[in-house]
């Protein structure tokens, strides 16, 4: 058994002295009186005086039990043993207590979070003991320790403790096991036990890539358990969301994605809200699945519209996941931007052909003004490109590394560009994109000028992404359309390790890359591998669609304002029409008075939002001018919802490493806190004994 607090210990041993020193001073004392018959007397005083006694005894009894049961209780002893405890007193202890901090630490189960009991668990692995040095690690996003090194200071460590709350983030726990790493490390002493203590729900989400390997191997690993035996059930909100492109005034589909992490099918009701609507979405979730519910939805205005979805009429372990923030983007219109050298009257060029798929009308047939736009790619201007839906490359010639680098920037700021590489120059002017794209954008091939002498010529698609954009449209039909297509020019290529398959829509017959479609930061890049002025594509009935499709999937992938998860660090590329930091504003309705919204820097052509770490769950905006530009939800990661724990042979087998690693789950020797419940109990009833004896021997 061990105590929570000491003090009421000490204090109530004091205080239980107290009734015996009472007692003893006011003790009846004898009186001589003169008086003739004596034997009489002596009979009646020695009978009233063992009455008295065993009185006394009884009383002041149950006065001192009553005193110590109180002090026992106020001190919350905790039954069960302690696995971690030193029986040698001499043996000098390097101990580090790491608790979970992540929001599934905040289900409940019996009415009680799991980081309540986790927080007494830790306690106990902080009490006074001869020798020992300790810190306390905050493990969540991110891992924090109270003091740099150990330190014998253990009552600031409890202080720690009793401050630490569950927060809305999800736990990175190897930042963790590597700062107790290094603090075990450097522990001070002569070849101190080492003990790492790790209190957590051990949510398999988060503990499957735990790796104790960077602990020194004497390190004693105890993994204490604070998960309920049976996974609490939870219904949760994992995704809120506007696939495509959405126009005002136009039918736009949004989709709420719903878990059930519990044992049995449950009907579903989710409200929500989106601007000034409300919409009412209902289904049934199968058991320990996803499913979707979705609504078609009218958004009258551009701009950034939010709101939030909301389960009803639920109650389940976890009630900070029935809630989660959206944010859309609603698009005006724009032209698209056609980069070309060739001609607008040479019917016979690509330019010619791809310009009528994309706007099929005649000038001066729109009222709206022109569909596509042709600039010239000596012209490029990074505020007239902002501007633009879509960037089309065909045939620019040899662009310069500062045209590249708008370019760039634009796919990192969310914008989409198509470029149809039909000539040598084209491979460089991709390298140079590539590179100044960085990490943001890895591509599945790499593109080169072809071999000297060699012509590309009566080329043919032979390997297609059917179920994919811009051919799954063709449904059965597209092997017989495709089948009469060929196509000449374009660049060789070859594969790279860490680009992804499926960007790779389609290849030709020679094994060469056709169609690209890969990510780059917000926006998206598009490679078409073909001269159009020399391959029969654009008169065959497959071009107009064909274009639609893929500007369609361009402009709908585009991550655009892709949620954000608190607690993690963050930074976002405003939208490319964003070009400077000045006067610009965040601003959240759901910001606590000590939660830092970050900081906008002005980089290259635009402005990068980052904060170290990203607030709590709310909207964010970005306004200039009381207008918003910029909007972002940051969430509760999706994975916390899932309560199921790993597997105990996991946690001791797999991931020990060859440590000594030992598991303690809730209901093995647990540590009970209800104890003092009963303690308090007892001391009231032992007061009301007392009273009773008193009026039983009166009467």
């Amino acid at each position: 058994m061990s105590f929570l607090h000491l003090w009421p210990i000490y204090l109530g041993i004091a205080a239980a002295v107290l009734p015996v020193v009472v007692h003893w001073l006011t003790r009846p004392r004898p009186v001589k009186l003169p008086f003739s018959t004596l034997r009489f007397v002596r009979e009646v005083v020695q009978q009233r005086r063992a009455r008295h006694r065993l009185r006394d005894f009884a009383i002041l009894a149950l006065r001192t039990l009553a005193v110590l049961l109180l002090a026992w209780a106020v001190a919350r002893p905790l039954l069960g043993t302690r696995s971690g405890a030193v029986a040698d007193a001499s043996i000098s202890v390097a101990r580090v207590v790491v608790v979970d901090v992540s929001q599934s630490m905040a289900a409940s189960h019996g009415g009680i979070e799991a980081f309540e009991r986790a927080r007494s668990r830790a306690a106990e692995y902080l009490a006074h003991e001869r020798g020992l040095r300790a810190n306390l690690i905050r493990a969540g996003a991110a891992a924090t320790a109270t003091f740099d090194e150990l330190s014998g200071n253990l009552a600031a460590l409890h202080d720690e403790l009793a401050r630490l709350q569950a927060q809305p983030e999800r736990l990175n726990v190897q930042p963790a096991l590597a700062l107790a790493a290094r603090m075990l490390a450097d522990a001070k002493g002569d070849s101190p036990r080492r003990e790492l203590i790790v209190v957590s729900d051990f949510q398999r989400t988060n503990w499957t890539a735990a790796d104790f390997s960077p602990l020194p191997a004497d390190t004693i690993i105890r993994l204490e358990s604070v998960a309920p035996a049976e996974t609490p059930a939870n219904l949760a909100i994992l995704r809120v969301a506007v696939p495509g492109h959405p126009l005002p005034d136009r039918p736009s589909r949004v989709e709420v994605e719903i878990g059930n992490f519990s044992p049995s099918a449950r009907p579903v009701a989710c409200e929500l809200t989106l601007g000034e609507a409300t919409y009412r979405l209902e289904g049934l979730c199968p058991a320990q699945a996803k499913t979707v519910l979705a609504e078609d939805v009218v958004l009258p205005a551009a701009g950034w519209q939010t709101g939030q979805a909301r389960l009803v009429d639920q109650l389940d372990a976890l009630a900070a996941d029935n809630v989660r923030a959206c944010v859309v983007e609603v698009h005006t219109p724009a032209p698209f931007v056609l980069i070309t050298r060739q001609r607008p009257d040479d019917v016979r060029a690509s330019s010619f052909f791809l310009e009528r798929a994309l706007a099929p009308y005649l000038p001066g047939e729109r009222d709206d003004g022109p569909r596509v736009v042709r600039i010239d790619p000596g012209r490029m201007d990074a505020d007239r490109l902002a501007t633009a839906e879509l960037v089309i490359l065909d045939h620019p010639g040899k662009l310069s590394v500062q045209s590249t680098g708008i370019l760039a920037g634009l796919l990192r700021r969310g914008k989409a560009i198509w470029y149809l590489a039909a000539e040598p120059t084209d491979a460089v002017n991709l390298k140079q994109l590539v590179d100044e794209a960085g990490t943001s954008l890895q591509m599945p091939v790499e593109f080169s000028p072809p071999e000297v002498g060699r012509r590309r010529r009566d080329l043919f698609w032979a390997d297609l992404k059917q179920n994919q954009a811009p051919f799954a449209i063709f449904g059965d039909s597209l092997k017989s359309a495709a089948s009469s297509l060929r196509f000449a020019g374009g660049l060789a290529s070859r594969r790279l390790e860490g680009g992804l398959a499926d960007d790779l829509v389609a290849e030709y017959g020679d094994r060469s890359a056709a169609l690209v479609i890969s990510s780059s930061g917000a926006g998206m890049l598009a490679v078409l591998n073909a001269d159009l002025g020399s391959s029969n594509l654009p008169a065959s009935p497959m071009f107009v669609p064909l274009v639609d499709q893929l500007v369609d999937r361009m402009l709908g992938d585009r991550r655009g304002a892709a949620p954000i998860a608190s607690g993690e660090p963050m930074a976002v590329y405003l939208p490319a029409e964003v070009r400077a930091a000045e006067r610009l504003v965040i601003a959240s309705d759901a910001k606590p008075a000590d939660a830092s919204l970050g900081e906008l820097v002005n980089e290259g052509p635009g402005v990068v939002w980052r904060m170290t770490a990203a607030a709590p769950p709310g909207i964010y905006r970005v306004n200039r001018d009381q207008q918003t530009v910029f909007a972002v939800a940051i969430e509760l990661p999706a994975e916390e919802s899932d309560l199921r724990m790993l597997a105990r042979e996991v946690l001791e087998d797999r991931l020990a490493g060859g440590r000594d690693v030992r598991f303690r789950a809730t209901d093995e020797n647990e540590d009970r806190d209800d104890l003092w419940t009963w303690l308090a109990v007892a001391a009231t009833l032992a007061m009301l004994v007392e009273l009773a004896v008193l009026r039983i021997v009166r009467a």
